[in-house]
């Protein structure tokens, strides 16, 4: 019987560590993927360039012309990893803009 309950533990405790790697694994993309987007700005902007707007915008404005504004705050936040307020904000933006 001890050695079921050991299997148990065992394999909560090994779920559980999947679960946490699993989600630090997905922020650690994310926050790659912001870093890159900054690099790229700064870049741009070190060359005396001018701010590039990201090319998602254009995929977010025809999900805004065809009334897709849920859409349109979940490709925001999948492609900058914003929580839901400042997708949704960005995207407003977006909307008045345009």
């Amino acid at each position: 019987m001890d050695l079921f309950w050991g299997f148990i533990i065992t394999g909560t405790v090994l779920m559980y560590g999947y679960f946490i790697y699993t989600a630090s694994e997905k922020k650690i993309h994310t926050l790659e993927k912001k870093v890159s987007q900054l690099e790229k700005q700064l870049t741009h902007i070190q060359q005396g360039k001018e701010w590039v707007e990201p090319d998602v915008n254009d995929e977010l404005r025809e999900l805004l012309q065809k009334g897709k504004m849920v859409e349109a705050v979940k490709r925001t936040r999948e492609e900058f990893g914003w929580s839901l307020l400042d997708a949704k904000q960005y995207v407003d933006r977006l909307k008045e803009d345009h």
